[in-house]
């Protein structure tokens, strides 16, 4: 097994690298660059006492990704190249579709050409949107409140597809809910060069710099009035992938599946839990609700649990703990 990883120097794909790596399986590594950096190849090496193989290009480009499958004859791909900020979204809408929709096209062209038909896919919560009724299972409404999440759905859609082609691509698409926290080595954090409007991202921003954390709306119809949210442990997402592994293998065509931690959490509880284990206090200014936000949203993962195993290990204040070492 040959497993071509894709955006695996990004925040994710830098911890699934790990994991893959610690349990053996042989990785190709590729990304563009274009929002992390080629530093954490090292970081990946010197966590996981493995060589990793990198390979710069972009999953839009089908000669390159030719060129990847016929060198290192690929047998199953981990798919988390793309665009993932809803905000950005708004503002470069054909770009995210490029990258997200086409990019998934090109990539699944590339594979069948290659005679790979086994993919685990970067989805995101983001695609069920307001209608979906929390705790969401996978097969709750589909109708995304913002352009990323309607991406992620279109790429979804893609692959359900090539199931029901000959012969067929069997693949598992894991929705994240919202991921967070720090690898235990410090080695491994956001290594994204972009901004993210993530809450700890802005968290850790706001340490840093001393500005105010940015509350995005306190009339929300939640206890408190701030959203509600499922924070997930990265370390627990990128195990989800090898867990996931195992479904493929089994041959089932597509398949969904949660990764959360089936509890819902306000900003403003995820705030007050973070002043008390770092003992550092957040300056708070509230502003106006973002466009594409959603009042509550948090995961039903039991059919992660049934069909792969998966469950999540790390609680809030192991998300809340890993910031520190940042600080």
């Amino acid at each position: 097994m040959t497993i071509l990883l894709t955006g695996a120097t990004g925040y994710i794909g830098s911890h699934v690298w790990v994991e893959l790596l610690q349990r053996s399986f042989d990785v190709v590594g590729i990304d563009n660059l274009s929002n992390s950096k080629i530093e954490v190849c090292s970081a990946v090496e010197r966590i996981s006492g493995k060589g990793a193989t990198f390979v710069k290009g972009d999953i839009r480009d089908s000669a390159f990704l030719s060129q990847v499958f016929a060198k290192h004859s690929i047998t199953h791909v981990i798919h988390l190249a793309a665009l993932k900020d809803a905000q950005e979204a708004l503002r470069n809408k054909d770009e995210y579709f490029d990258v997200n929709v086409n990019g998934v096209k090109t990539l699944l062209a590339a594979m069948r050409a290659s005679d790979c038909h086994k993919i685990i896919f970067s989805s995101s919560a983001a695609v069920y949107g307001g209608k979906a009724i929390s705790p969401m299972g996978e097969s709750a409404e589909t109708s995304p409140a913002n352009w990323y999440g309607e991406t992620k759905l279109k790429a979804e859609q893609l692959l359900r597809d090539e199931a029901f082609k000959l012969p067929p691509m069997h693949s598992v698409s894991l929705r994240y809910f919202n991921v967070a926290g720090r690898h235990p080595s410090g080695l491994l954090g956001s290594s994204s060069i972009v901004a993210s409007l993530s809450l700890f991202d802005q968290i850790e921003k706001a340490l840093k710099s001393n500005d105010a954390l940015c509350v995005f709306g306190d009339d929300w119809h939640t206890p408190d009035g701030t959203c509600v949210r499922d924070y997930v442990h990265v370390c627990d997402i990128a195990k989800g992938h090898i867990d996931a592994l195992k479904l493929l293998d089994e041959g089932k065509g597509f398949s969904a599946l949660n990764l959360g931690s089936g509890t819902g959490r306000s900003v403003k509880e995820v705030i007050s839990a973070f002043e008390a284990i770092t003992e550092c206090l957040l300056p708070i200014k509230v502003v106006g609700k973002r466009v594409g936000d959603v009042a509550v949203s948090y995961a039903d993962c039991k059919k992660g649990e049934e069909l792969i195993g998966w469950n999540p290990t790390r609680t809030l204040a192991d998300i809340c703990g890993g910031y520190l070492q940042g600080l």
